[in-house]
């Protein structure tokens, strides 16, 4: 007699994970690609960083101008393919910086230009932004 109560009570259960899964598979899948999402976020902010470091390593020699600053920070963002990133130094003409005074390279992307899925996360910030500040090489 208890077989057949067992027995009873298996079939009725009969696709219930079927169910479970139908309802939980949604909600795993949008942590999967918030999780990817965030995972190439934090890529493009890693990788604006090193190109903001680049860019400040050429900006602070004695004989640098904006043209190559701007030229290295491209190149490093390229492996990304980055369109349209905002590149500022800060004094905006370098040749007027003095020797020891602190130069500035900020990189500025719009979030949905690099993200997979734009619109994905609504963040208070629209951009990610990276800057490097270093001091300028004496020429003597």
């Amino acid at each position: 007699m208890n077989n057949l109560v067992f027995r009873r009570g298996f079939h009725t259960r009969r696709g219930s994970s079927a169910v479970e899964f139908a309802m939980i598979a949604p909600l795993m899948i949008l942590f999967t690609f918030g999780l990817v999402e965030v995972g190439r976020l934090m890529l493009v902010k890693q990788t604006l960083t090193h190109a903001t470091r680049e860019g400040a390593r050429v900006a602070v020699r004695p004989n640098a101008d904006i043209s190559d600053v701007t030229q290295r920070v491209r190149d490093e963002i390229l492996t990304l393919a980055i369109e349209d990133p905002v590149i500022e130094t800060e004094p905006a003409s370098l040749e007027s910086a003095e020797p020891g005074a602190a130069v500035t390279v900020r990189v500025r992307v719009d979030i949905n230009s690099v993200s997979w899925i734009p619109g994905y996360f609504n963040f208070a910030s629209t951009e990610i932004v990276a800057e490097t500040c270093m001091s300028r090489e004496y020429t003597e």
